[in-house]
């Protein structure tokens, strides 16, 4: 049955049939008998004769509204309208059971009123039943009504009267009924009255209405407006109802409706708008504003009657709008549209003829005429047009006309286009539209065994996943309510619905996913990608990974695909998360690649239109050919050329796709099977090698999370002789032994690789390996390979292989090279593994050692004597900042500034090791012969361990080590002392001191006494005061001050006599404290204090000559005491700019 006329996918609604030819009369209901109460008694003065039964009229018809108007929707007959309306009664329990009404001629009920809420369709009869309805969800595709199943039929018992309206509200379970000017409260879904008292039925009621602010769906609370006779109530409705304003009115109510606080309303003198607040807090007048009349009865010229106008209609069209029809008698009718203070801002509809309903659903108007048609105007277009019209079609009967257009709670339909399903795999057998008939045919795959496919994890992850239950059963699940309202679902709620006298109809709008997937089939790409993008810009509970948004995507790639428009195919397919499985189908080779690793195509769930493209392209290369020859034509040569193109850019499409699904799998919403894991990283291998994308290759192999099946990608690279490849699979499985035989063959020139990084990369992965037999046999090869490169091998080995070596063979093999570098490492490393010949090799080292550091230092170039030269000088500097600085300590501060400072410095510490582990007088005469002039600390070490201590301190003090010098002479007890290095000095076990000031004679070396030895060290300093007159006066200045008691005075006889006193000073106050008499010695340390203070102030008189005035105020202090410098006499240094106490000075 055809309900609407033109293009569906344009057009801003859609029909679908609810209920179809419903059977309503009372004799052939399902459920149980109720039968009707007896009749009213008759009044008094009907029993009298005063009153006939048919003068008898009911509260409706006894208003003004009867006597004015016509009900043009309604069609009671005229049996009903005479008989006697019987006093109301309280509504019955649906156990009551109904009987007609005796001598009343039964027609067939017809349907007057409805509610729809969700699959629950409530209908109101014109013989006062309630019939309650359970439906399935109605789909766009079908063209049959949904299922449905009567649950129960309710009988209002008041008076078999037709039922006018119907309110629901499904969140407050209630459902408010008007039937015969008599307002009932039912609970829902049950059907049963409210008869605890806390809503009462309402009696002498013309219409009613709610305040259309709230969504009915969800509301906790409602407000509703009753029009009684002369009076208009205000209830609010949540747990009970509560009357909150009533408003006394001149006439009677036609029409009302209620936006807010305004209450629109259409009575028997004209259409009026209230302000509840104003007439709240003033009065009627203050809160009423009159609009236009309404139309009144007329008498018709020709025959008298007077002709009773239709019903006022008055309806809301937006926030604090309202509209109303008005007429002038003629044919033609005019929709106004104003606003609260009944300001016209929008313009006016015209209609043809009166409508005989109509409701407004932004932005439009929807009408129905007396022909049963349904027009819809948009009201945005100033001309206010007709842009639909439904029933039009003269096929339709006139008992499935439309009778009335009605706004109800809501309901839902659906669309099948988007959802994703599986098929039955044992008929996929082809298609006749496939271009390669064995692409789904999984007898042509090729097969691997169990053993070569381990796929438990992937297995294990699909038994909960939500794509392996759609994939074996569809889309079967439930309606989630969260995505029905969403701008591109395939759930489309509704709230207008159009009834006939036995049907239902849904009015729903036009799914946008019509409408898009229309663009895509005529490959309007952009039209829909911009109407996508416009839903999910409007709304934001739409996801953009939703089924619906994602179907869109995953058309207008494959249309793209189709059409070879490779870039804008890859940004749908990103968008639209195509299963990259069903992907791979349009690639024969990674079918065969890949094998049982993937399932059959008629398993991967996707929606028909988009399974039915795959079916329509099949395979890639066929489509790539028949796209170049649709480019070049008959020109062989630039079909070959494009061939070759289209070819690389297909599998760098299919490459680029696969990374941004690899790159989604790891997140935790990701939106593709568990199983789709493995196939992509596979896939990616060897997409990579055949693209050439070595970087990305390697990356991806060595990436810790990767799921490659190695089996699959190893047999491919061997196939194709890429070793490579395979060795890093191998190694990144942590096959060892295979990855270094594919490199051995590599490094013989046995297979070829370019991208293999040689030996280098050869030897960083022996560094990673932990298996010292592999390592073992790998050094043992790299021996007869490459013998520098062995050697990097030796320090993974561990001191059990290392120990086990023939070390001379492999010295010997080091020596024909001629690389002393080697050959130190290799024996640093027997060393540190406890070879049996350790000592043996150690001598070797040391000598080896003392080769280089010649070389380093010694050669006649400009090179090695600059480093010569640098490393004296730094001593130098730093040792006439601390005379305490041995040269050992300076050498272990900057052993890593060079390799020389090195050398020197693992050399000495050898050296130093107690109990020695080589020959040191075989070392030591190799120093001589090699670097005597040079490497005098390491031959003093020698010496001392040689017990030679006195040729060991005459060296260090003529080599200028005079703090190493002083250490061993006269300190031999500390832990620094070369002395602890003499095997016969014996120390006590408290005797260990590294305290400049610690005494001296706690032990000597056998050279001499303490006191002996002072003095020769120190007449050793006074020998060289000719050559070097600064560092000698100050060696003896602090010999003598630290050294006083062990130095007699006649020392000073032997000093320089141009040497200042105040060197010598501290050592003479110290004697002269010894002397017997201290007034003795206070008078010449005075004399000698008076002495210094006349030759500073001689020194101050001359500075006068040559120093301008220096003024100086009373606060001034003297630098070194802090004191007030008054009026004492004072000295002032030009270096440093101090003033002092000429005594302080």
């Amino acid at each position: 049955m055809e309900l609407q006329s033109g293009d569906e996918s344009l057009q801003p609604y859609i029909t679908q049939t609810l209920l179809l030819g419903l059977e309503l009369d009372p004799a052939q209901r399902s459920t149980p008998t109720i039968v009707e109460p007896k009749p009213r008694r008759q009044s008094l003065s009907q029993r009298l004769g005063f009153q006939s039964v048919s003068e008898h009229k009911s509260p409706s018809e006894n208003g003004d509204v009867g006597q004015h108007f016509s009900d043009t929707a309604s069609e009671v007959d005229d049996a009903t309208k005479r008989t006697a309306s019987p006093k109301p009664v309280s509504p019955p329990q649906p156990s009551q059971s109904p009987s007609p009404a005796p001598g009343s001629r039964q027609r067939a009920p017809k349907i007057e009123c409805a509610e729809v809420c969700g699959n629950d369709v409530y209908i109101g009869t014109s013989n006062g039943l309630l019939v309650h309805y359970t439906l399935e969800t109605a789909e766009v595709e079908s063209k049959q009504p949904p299922e449905n199943f009567k649950v129960r039929t309710v009988d209002m018992k008041l008076g078999a009267k037709r039922v006018e309206q119907m309110i629901a509200f499904p969140a407050l379970c209630r459902l408010v009924v008007l039937c015969g000017s008599t307002v009932v409260f039912y609970s829902l879904p049950e059907l049963r009255p409210v008869s605890n008292g806390s809503m009462p039925t309402i009696k002498g009621v013309s219409c009613i209405a709610f305040d259309e602010r709230i969504q009915r769906s969800i509301a906790k609370s409602a407000i509703i407006c009753v029009a009684r006779m002369h009076e208009i109530h205000i209830y609010r409705i949540g747990a009970d109802l509560k009357l909150e304003q009533e408003i006394a009115i001149e006439n009677s109510v036609a029409s009302i409706c209620m936006y807010g606080n305004y209450v629109c309303l259409a009575d028997t003198e004209t259409y009026k708008i209230l302000d509840l607040t104003r007439i709240r807090t003033a009065s009627l007048e203050e809160g009423q504003l009159v609009l236009l009349p309404t139309q009144q009865p007329r008498q018709d010229p020709e025959t008298g009657k007077i002709i009773r106008p239709p019903r006022p209609r008055t309806l809301v069209v937006g926030p604090n709008e309202f509209m109303f029809l008005t007429s002038s008698g003629d044919d033609a009718t005019l929709g106004v549209i104003v606003t609260a203070m009944g300001e016209a801002l929008r313009g006016t509809l015209q209609f043809s003829t009166y409508p005989k309903s109509v409701v407004y659903d932004e932005p439009y108007v929807i009408a129905v005429f007396g022909n049963g048609q349904v027009d819809v105007y948009d009201t945005r277009s100033p001309e206010q047009t007709v842009v639909q019209s439904f029933f039009d079609s003269p096929d339709i009967s006139d008992g499935q006309r439309p009778r009335k257009v009605l706004m109800v709670s809501g309901t839902h339909i659906s669309t099948s286009i988007s959802r994703p399903e599986a098929i039955d795999t044992s008929e996929d057998n082809g298609s006749p539209n496939m271009d390669v008939v064995s692409m789904f045919n999984p007898q042509n795959l090729h097969q691997h065994t169990t053993s070569d496919l381990d796929t438990t994890l992937w297995t294990e992850a699909l038994g909960t996943s939500v794509h392996w239950r759609r994939e074996l059963l569809g889309d079967s699940d439930a309606l989630d309510s969260r995505r029905m309202n969403t701008a591109l679902s395939r759930w489309i709620s509704a709230n207008l619905v159009a009834l006939s006298f036995d049907s239902l109809y849904i009015l729903a709008p036009q799914p946008q996913l019509l409408r898009v997937e229309s663009l895509i089939r005529n490959q309007r790409i952009e039209e829909a990608v911009l109407a996508v993008e416009a839903a999910l810009a409007a709304d934001a509970s739409l996801s953009a990974g939703s089924e619906e948004i994602s179907y869109c995507f995953q058309m207008m790639g494959m249309v793209c695909l189709k059409n070879m428009l490779l870039d804008d195919a890859l940004q749908h397919f990103r968008r639209g998360f195509l299963d990259p499985r069903a992907l791979l189908y349009l690639f024969p080779d990674y079918l065969e690649y890949l094998g049982q690793l993937l399932v059959p195509f008629g398993r991967i769930s996707m929606a028909a239109s988009l399974r039915q493209i795959f079916y329509e392209i099949g395979d890639a290369k066929r489509l790539v050919e028949r796209t170049a020859t649709q480019l070049a034509g008959d020109n062989s040569e630039q079909k070959e050329m494009l061939l070759n193109t289209l070819h690389t850019n297909t599998l760098e499409m299919l490459e680029r796709y696969f990374e941004y699904c690899r790159m989604q799998m790891q997140q935790e919403d990701q939106p593709f099977a568990p199983d789709a894991v493995p196939i992509i990283d596979t896939a990616l291998v060897r997409l990579y090698a055949v693209n050439s994308q070595h970087n990305k290759l390697c990356a991806l192999i060595r990436a810790p999370n990767n799921n490659i099946v190695s089996d699959l990608a190893c047999e491919y690279f061997m196939s194709v002789q890429q070793y490579y490849y395979c060795s890093l699979i191998y190694k990144a499985q942590g096959e060892v032994a295979k990855t270094l035989d594919i490199w051995r063959h590599i490094l013989q020139d046995e297979w070829r690789s370019e991208q293999f990084g040689g030996i280098s990369e050869y030897l960083v992965y022996l560094e990673t390996i932990q298996d010292q037999q592999i390592l073992l046999a790998e050094y043992y090869w790299l021996i007869e390979f490459d013998v520098g490169a062995s050697l990097q091998v030796l320090g993974h080995l561990s001191d059990t292989s290392v120990a086990s070596m023939d070390a001379d063979k492999v010295i010997q093999t080091i020596q024909r090279v001629g690389d002393d570098q080697l050959l130190r490492a290799f024996i640093e490393r027997l060393i540190a593994a406890s070879h049996d010949r350790a000592t043996h090799y150690m001598t070797y080292l040391l000598k080896v050692y003392v080769r280089q550091i010649r070389d380093f230092y010694l050669l006649d170039n400009s090179e090695a004597r600059t480093r010569k030269n640098a490393l004296e000088t730094s001593y130098k500097c730093a040792q006439a900042d601390d005379m305490s600085l041995t040269f050992r300590a300076h050498l272990r501060a900057v052993r890593n500034r060079d390799e020389g400072t090195y050398l020197r410095a693992q050399l000495i510490e050898i050296l130093s090791t107690q109990p020695p582990s080589y020959d040191p007088q075989a070392v030591l005469e190799c120093i001589e012969n090699e670097a005597k002039s040079f490497m005098a600390t390491e031959q003093a070490i020698l010496l001392v361990v040689l017990n030679r201590a006195e040729q060991a301190v005459d060296l260090l003090v003529e080599y200028g080590d005079y703090a190493e010098a002083e250490l061993l002479l006269l300190r031999p007890a500390a832990l620094v002392s070369l002395a602890r290095l003499n095997p016969s000095l014996e120390l006590p076990e408290d005797a260990a001191s590294d305290k400049d000031d610690e005494p001296a004679d706690t032990c000597s070396l056998e050279v001499g006494t303490i006191s002996s030895n002072v003095v020769k060290l120190l007449r050793m300093y006074l020998s060289f005061s000719e050559s070097d007159d600064d560092m000698s006066a100050r060696l003896v200045s602090s010999m003598l001050s630290r050294y006083a008691s062990f130095i007699p005075l006649s020392i000073l006889d032997e000093m320089p006599t141009h040497w200042p006193y105040v060197l010598v000073e501290p050592f003479v106050c110290f004697h002269l404290q010894q002397l017997a008499h201290r007034e003795q010695a206070s008078s010449i340390k005075h004399h000698i204090s008076h002495a210094r203070a006349v030759n500073k102030h001689a020194e101050y008189v001359d500075a006068l000559k040559n120093q301008d005035r220096i003024t100086l105020d009373y606060s001034q202090t003297c630098a070194k005491c802090q004191k007030l410098l008054g009026s004492s006499a004072f000295v002032y240094e030009p270096e440093t700019q101090e003033v002092k106490h000429i005594s302080c000075a």
